[in-house]
């Protein structure tokens, strides 16, 4: 839902661009689109669901259906200033279907509510950032090489600050864990701020380097897990599924 509301501002903002002949805004927007709110964050993050749930899970159909919408868009968006790129994909999906130049101007989904998504989506993406920029110091210092290695603590009754549960959070910022504690923060902790640069309510919080073992297919690292190697229990559940079928 957010991604798609995301398209849709997108879509405004390419439309009044074309009406203006601003051709610095077109790119400039469509590109910043693609690196940050695609690349950057929505396909690093759903890149797990989309290579490791079922084949018939919602959330990895979700996925699949969102990417499709994006396609028609995007192919469609690209063709006046990428043209021949532009060509080349819409005849690699859709060999019979003519030229992507003859194609017309998207119709996106426009949802209710967008605004407040977008409001919400602003804080949680910053606080993505807040966590992502603590993790940095350790993949530097190689106390970890990847973020699914990181166990992150939030202090002063987060879960009533925060719109977002525990195992969201953690999918979000693509870490092992994250744990929401009552108690004040340590001293050193990080902040947490909103989307405008303020500190959120002084809620602090810690990264510390998980004892959890890493799954051996999503590779992510989860109490289930017994040793490094072996099956979290998604994992397990579906490639289970996948032998049976054969």
């Amino acid at each position: 839902r957010y991604v798609l509301a995301l398209l849709a501002k997108l879509d405004a903002t390419l439309k009044q661009a074309v009406d203006d002949f601003d051709f610095n805004t077109y790119t400039r927007a469509l590109t910043d689109f693609c690196n940050e709110d695609l690349s950057a964050f929505f396909f690093d993050i759903r890149k797990d669901s989309l290579y490791c749930d079922a084949a018939d899970d919602p959330k990895r159909m979700a996925y699949r259906t969102v990417l499709d919408t994006l396609f028609h868009a995007l192919v469609r968006y690209a063709a006046p200033v990428l043209v021949f790129t532009a060509e080349e994909v819409w005849g690699t999906r859709f060999p019979d279907e003519g030229s992507v130049h003859l194609l017309e101007w998207p119709v996106v989904p426009i949802l209710c509510g967008n605004t407040e998504l977008l409001d919400r989506w602003d804080d949680l993406r910053r606080l993505r950032s807040d966590v992502n920029e603590a993790i940095e110091p350790m993949r530097r210092e190689k106390v970890v090489g990847s973020s699914l290695e990181v166990a992150v603590a939030i202090f002063r009754d987060a879960k009533d600050v925060l719109p977002i549960a525990e195992n969201e959070l953690a999918e979000l910022s693509i870490v092992s864990s994250v744990s929401f504690e009552a108690a004040v923060a340590p001293q050193g902790a990080y902040l947490l701020h909103h989307s405008n640069g303020d500190a959120l309510e002084q809620t602090g919080f810690t990264v510390t380097r998980t004892a959890n073992h890493k799954c051996g297919r999503c590779w992510r690292h989860l109490p289930e897990v017994t040793q490094d190697g072996a099956l979290c229990s998604r994992c397990d559940h579906v490639v289970g599924a996948m032998e049976g079928a054969l």
